[in-house]
């Protein structure tokens, strides 16, 4: 992850925030050695000398700048915790050099300096980075063979740097480009994004841009909204929010406390369950100094305690809690097995598409929605709203063989297994009432 950072880095400052197409990053690993290389400008030399191959980060270094490198040890980490031998070649417009190094030589010496062969650039030579190591550790040897670590390696790749894949980047493992994955919520005339743009100062003088974005994705045939969560787990997996830090994914499809998930009737987000399975959540936080982003010291995740966060999260949950409040009211719709003029949400939402987060304006959610569906009587009389609308509601969970499940199911055309026991216990309610 540090590796690719330094490359993701490199593109970001070569292009800035235009399109990154044309630049790439190529990694190869196997049980014989692990490599790296981009087309994303190079080294310079002075940095080099100066920053990449220094122990530890200088205090008098520049800062780096919007990127994600902070603390000056992720290449030189990286390189000796995979193996003993490791060759750097990078070339600028202007400038070239070379490290190679044979760790177990290396480390015997009185004087742990590292030799920079620099060398003019050639005019016209491809700019870029490349990194070799070889003589791997053998335990890194065998996770290499394994073909597993190498899938959670690309599905991490591919979550973590989504944006700039997005904007061009290819990125490529073992031969595979990564497939993006897109950030876009529904959106349309009677449905926006909940959007709000902010600075914050930290109390060190640094200055933090932040963007909270919340919608809804498309509606995905195979969900039942109304299932627990374990039941189908594919669709859960892909809601909540995804939390980026300088354009690197610190949290995915997180539905926690730590991003305002659990708290009190009305008050924040409810505990999750699958009938926010649609919910999408995007926050950006943006700093010309890494060293502001609340996120923990591998990047990995966010600092809770961090000021900064404290006020993210605090405006994530307001544009949070407008999708919710949408998604109550469409369960309701549901349920009421009401559609067209008397299912307003429904019917907004499927001629919505998908709009990229990146475009979405600052707004508040559409009340228009809200508007249309006060107008409209649409509630059932049985089964009542989702329980965080309203008081006095019971939940029934039980299990039935699924045999004689398929027997009510066919009776029935219905195949979700909440919308089966719903109609059950209406059918059994309507019976006794009278």
């Amino acid at each position: 992850m540090d590796l690719v950072d330094n490359s993701v880095d490199s593109a970001r400052k070569l292009r800035g925030d235009t399109s990154l197409e044309g630049l790439s990053v190529s990694i190869q690993a196997d049980e014989k050695q692990f490599s790296i290389e981009d087309n994303c400008g190079g080294i310079p030399v002075h940095h080099a000398k100066g920053y990449v191959f220094r122990m530890g980060r200088p205090g008098t270094a520049a800062s780096t700048g919007g990127m994600i490198g902070q603390f000056g040890v992720g290449l030189k980490r990286a390189l000796f915790k995979l193996g003993t031998d490791f060759i750097v070649d990078s070339t600028t417009d202007s400038t070239s050099f070379s490290v190679e190094l044979d760790v177990t030589k290396w480390e015997k010496e009185s004087d742990w300096g590292f030799d920079i062969r620099v060398r003019d650039s050639i005019k016209g030579s491809a700019r870029g980075t490349t990194i070799v190591v070889a003589n791997l550790y053998p335990d890194i040897a065998l996770q290499f063979q394994d073909q597993s670590v190498i899938d959670d390696l690309r599905d991490d790749l591919t979550s973590r740097h989504r944006i700039a894949i997005s904007n061009g980047l290819t990125i490529n493992l073992n031969g595979s480009p990564l497939a993006g994955a897109p950030s876009e919520v529904a959106g349309g005339d009677l449905i926006q994004a909940a959007t709000e743009t902010f600075t914050i100062k930290t109390p060190e003088g640094g200055l933090v841009r932040v963007r909270v974005v919340a919608g809804v994705a498309p509606t995905q045939n195979d969900l039942d909204e109304d299932a627990e969560p374990e039941a189908v787990p594919f669709p859960a997996s892909e809601a909540g929010w995804y939390v980026f830090g300088n354009g690197r994914l610190l949290l995915s499809a997180e539905k926690t406390r730590l991003t305002g998930w659990g708290g009190r009737r009305g008050v924040g987000l409810p505990l999750y369950h699958n009938q926010y399975a649609r919910f999408r959540g995007f926050v950006f936080m943006d700093s010309n100094d890494s060293s502001t982003i609340p996120w923990n010291t591998m990047k990995t995740g966010v600092d809770q305690s961090d000021e900064v966060w404290v006020r993210t999260k605090q405006a994530m949950m307001s544009a949070g809690r407008q999708i919710i409040t949408m998604l109550n009211l469409l369960k309701i719709e549901r349920q009421a097995g009401v559609s067209g003029p008397l299912a307003p949400i429904s019917t907004a939402l499927s001629s919505s598409k998908m709009v990229a987060v990146a475009t979405s304006e600052d707004a508040e959610y559409s009340i228009s929605i809200l508007e249309l569906r006060a107008d409209v009587v649409t509630a059932a009389s049985y089964p009542a709203p989702n329980p965080e609308l309203g008081e006095g509601v019971t939940r029934i969970a039980y299990t039935v063989d699924i045999r004689d499940f398929a027997v009510v199911s066919d009776a029935l055309d219905e195949k979700r297994a909440s919308r089966v026991g719903r109609l059950t216990f209406e059918n059994y309610y309507t019976e006794v009432a009278d």
